[in-house]
């Protein structure tokens, strides 16, 4: 008898014509550090002269084994769900393989969250491996979106079969597989079980998946037909209450969907989400487009000239319901240009700080001040494309978002350059991670967001602040981009895109949010990616020479230090040197 804590694991091995890898799977399971287990072989009527036969009788009473004619995945599977006797079932496809502590690994998992007697369902994270049993990659699911959205096991195609732990009673509330199926017989039930039983991504790669010529999924020319069947099924099984709990908004949802789609060869399945999304947007133009009040923040610090341009730019806007907050930065000029029209136009607010505290202050200020439904940014030397804020807000409202983006023109003297910063779009905070391309005048945010959440942009550093404020927002949040540029940046060789120091600054401001953050410090991948961008920039404005002071410890002196290298020697320097990087992320 089985302990509350040690129960029985049913590990399934259906085969037909298995006799390439058949063996190496089966001595997985028996490999199995957990072992109240019992291997149960299902020969689905191979025809192979009786290769596959002869191997699993060479494994005697190690395992229990059964014989049938030919009929699918789905048959074998039902033929021993009908004879295992244990409390948990466990996959096995005859060409892939268990790591050795997969079945004791997930067992463990329910013990130690109490999830023994629980409706839940384990899956995990894969390994790759090619036909002679070499892996080559590694196939690790999104931890952190898999616990927000268990709906994304099945519809994004997460869940792996072998991978899985089931109890029993899953299937006798649920049924067997669909033996119609040959190819989608797994989803079809996981979907089922899921109304029930909750899915639980485990982080940790427990399996391999050999990926061959000879697999059904390369072979039956069911693949397409029952796929795209699946994924439509799927899709029209998630209620309107969960597609916005997921994404925000129906549009939003279908979209998502559809990218996933565009990467299978599941395509009847994505056209329905493509009509689905026409059919939302048609409705939504079919209806007058309410106007909510739009709030345009705008601070300035001196260049009285041009930040009356960027006003007229928002003052031009076909969107009528707006209001404008100019927050005057401690300017140390004369302003009264800008004061004076302001004063001519009703929507124009007016807020003069007396000191100068840079764009995250001022904006805050503005934010403060605005009573706006929605929050715009514009910088005083860039402008507005007179159809900004009404396309933009359109498509605000069809997709709910709590924030949007576009693309946008980069002019430099003569010189305009496309940058296509709105084709970034979705559940994108990997992306943002190692690379945000988004310009701050190109956003709008719902004001009623920020207000709820707390959210401000952080007055404590003056580089990369917009950065670290829309990564806070991507981690529970679908982000709209859309590509059409429509602000325009001005940039000169004064700017702080062609500005080392500054870059630097901004990038290692970045870098120190991300790594106090608990889901971005998590990210190793893209972690490493910015930092490598910032290890370049940083090394490109090191000298070309080295200093050796001690053994074999070198130290490379920045430009910047070279004073203070001829005033206090080599000791000197690589004291200043430990001390930049020991405050770096501090």
């Amino acid at each position: 008898m089985a302990s509350q804590q040690n129960p029985l694991v049913s590990i399934i091995i259906p085969v037909y014509n298995g006799s390439d890898y058949l063996e190496e799977a089966i001595d997985s399971a028996l490999a199995q550090t957990y072992k109240n287990i019992e291997i149960i072989v299902v020969n689905d009527g191979s025809k192979d002269n009786g290769a596959t036969e002869r191997i699993i009788k060479s494994y005697g009473d190690k395992i229990r084994s059964y014989s049938k004619e030919n009929g699918g995945v789905a048959t074998a599977l039902n033929l021993a769900l009908k004879n295992m006797k244990g409390e948990f079932f466990s996959w096995l496809s005859h060409d892939d393989l268990y790591e050795k502590n997969k079945i004791q690994y997930e067992i463990d998992y329910l013990v130690k969250n109490k999830l023994l007697k629980k409706k839940v369902i384990l899956y995990s994270d894969y390994y790759l491996v090619d036909a002679k049993s070499n892996t080559y990659a590694r196939c690790v699911k999104d931890h952190y979106e898999l616990t927000k959205k268990p709906e994304y096991a099945l519809l994004h195609g997460n869940v792996n079969g072998i991978t899985m732990l089931i109890p029993r009673k899953a299937f006798d509330e649920h049924g067997n597989f669909d033996e119609a199926l040959r190819c989608t017989q797994d989803y079809d039930l996981w979907h089922k079980m899921f109304t029930t039983y909750q899915p639980i991504h485990v982080p940790k790669l427990l399996a391999k998946t050999r990926l061959h010529p000879n697999q059904t999924t390369n072979t039956s020319p069911s693949v397409v037909s029952e796929g795209n069947s699946l994924h439509i099924k799927l899709i029209k099984s998630i209620p309107k209450r969960t597609m916005e709990k997921l994404e925000g908004s129906e549009y939003n949802f279908y979209l998502e969907t559809k990218k996933f789609l565009d990467k299978t060869p599941y395509d009847e399945a994505a056209k329905y989400c493509d009509q689905k999304m026409t059919d939302l947007v048609e409705r939504f133009d079919a209806k007058e487009m309410e106007q909510p009040k739009v709030s345009v923040v705008i601070p300035f610090y001196n260049r009285g000239d041009l930040t009356i341009r960027a006003v007229e730019s928002v003052l031009a806007q076909s969107y009528r319901n707006i209001e404008i907050i100019l927050v005057n930065d401690g300017s140390t000029e004369d302003v009264k240009q800008v004061i004076s029209f302001a004063k001519k136009h009703k929507n124009i607010k007016l807020i003069a700080e007396k000191e100068n505290k840079g764009p995250s202050h001022s904006r805050n200020i503005g934010l403060k001040h605005a009573t706006g439904d929605y929050a715009a940014f514009l910088d005083s030397d860039d402008l507005f494309m007179p159809n900004k804020i009404e396309t933009q807000m359109r498509h605000m409202l069809l997709t709910n978002n709590n924030m949007s983006h576009t693309s946008y023109i980069r002019r430099m003297g003569d010189v305009d350059e496309r940058v296509d910063s709105g084709e970034v779009s979705g559940n994108i905070s990997k992306q943002l991670a190692h690379c945000c391309p988004i310009a701050t005048p190109t956003v709008i945010l719902k004001r009623k967001y920020l207000v709820d959440n707390n959210l401000r942009f952080d007055e404590s550093i003056r580089c990369g602040e917009d950065v670290c404020l829309w990564l806070t927002i991507a981690k529970d949040n679908f982000i709209g981009g859309l590509d059409e540029p429509l602000s325009i940046v001005y940039a000169s060789a004064k700017s702080s895109a062609f500005d080392a120091g500054r870059q630097i600054e901004g990038l290692k401001n970045i870098i120190t949010f991300l790594l106090s953050d608990s889901h971005y410090s998590s990210l190793d991948i893209e972690l490493a990616a910015i930092m490598r961008a910032y290890s370049q920039l940083v090394d490109a404005n090191y000298c070309d020479f080295d200093m050796q002071f001690s053994g074999n410890f070198f130290v490379r002196v920045p430009k910047q230090l070279f004073y203070y290298y001829k005033k206090e020697g080599v000791v000197g320097v690589t004291k200043r040197v430990a001390s930049k990087i020991r405050k770096s992320f501090s």
